[in-house]
């Protein structure tokens, strides 16, 4: 496993609620190769790797329940990750069934990224050269933390941003990690950002909604 894969490890707060037995619970595992798959059901996890599966604490929809519009055939809204039409405030995300969430975001409004949606991660990371091209200021980060792993230390710095947009979906002055977390893009989405909204994950059609709070 790489270094990054034991730093973003070391500094993820897993959620833990209990699924509900209508529906079946997004699970996230990783495989020997450090890769993180998401999937629908404990009993989709392979064998070899259930003992480290992680519940998400989010569900696809039951059947038969009202699902998020679909997102157009045509037109950059309707590329994987692209943000789409959805309710006032918030936005719809296409994905690919069965594979990572990897969501478009505007940092600062000017500069463009693709996150790994992850909600087990208390923090946004974001690569420190999205962050140098947002302008933001690297040389004086706002707080530290040191992450241990097996393969030794790292350090990482915390600055501030000031705003994360998904479609219109927005979250004003937030402090995020800067850091190159191997494997996920530009960063990961986390917590900080997806607590001030409601999630929902259509698995069938590939749909997440993000509706504010």
């Amino acid at each position: 496993m790489t270094r990054a894969s034991y730093a973003v490890a070391t500094i993820l707060a897993l959620a833990t609620l209990a699924p509900s037995p209508a529906v079946a619970e997004i699970y996230r595992y990783t495989d020997a190769k450090g890769n993180s798959h998401y999937v629908d059901g404990f009993e989709s996890v392979p064998h070899e790797y259930r003992a480290h599966a992680v519940p998400l604490g989010l569900q696809n929809a039951a059947p038969g329940a009202a699902t998020a519009a679909p997102v157009p055939a045509a037109g950059a809204a309707a590329r994987a990750g692209a943000p789409g039409t959805g309710p006032k405030g918030g936005t719809t995300i296409r994905y690919t069934p069965g594979r990572p969430i990897m969501v478009d975001v505007k940092v600062n409004g000017n500069t463009s990224a693709t996150l790994l949606l992850d909600t087990g991660a208390d923090k946004t990371m974001i690569n420190p050269r999205v962050l140098t091209a947002a302008g933001v200021s690297l040389a004086r980060p706002i707080g530290t933390t040191k992450v241990i792993g097996v393969a030794g230390s790292d350090h990482v710095n915390f600055v501030q941003i000031d705003s994360l947009e998904i479609g219109e979906a927005r979250l004003g002055r937030m402090q995020v990690a800067s850091y190159d977390v191997s494997g996920a893009g530009d960063g990961l989405l986390g917590r900080d950002f997806l607590d001030h909204f409601t999630i929902n994950i259509d698995s069938t059609n590939g749909v997440v909604t993000l509706s504010p709070k």
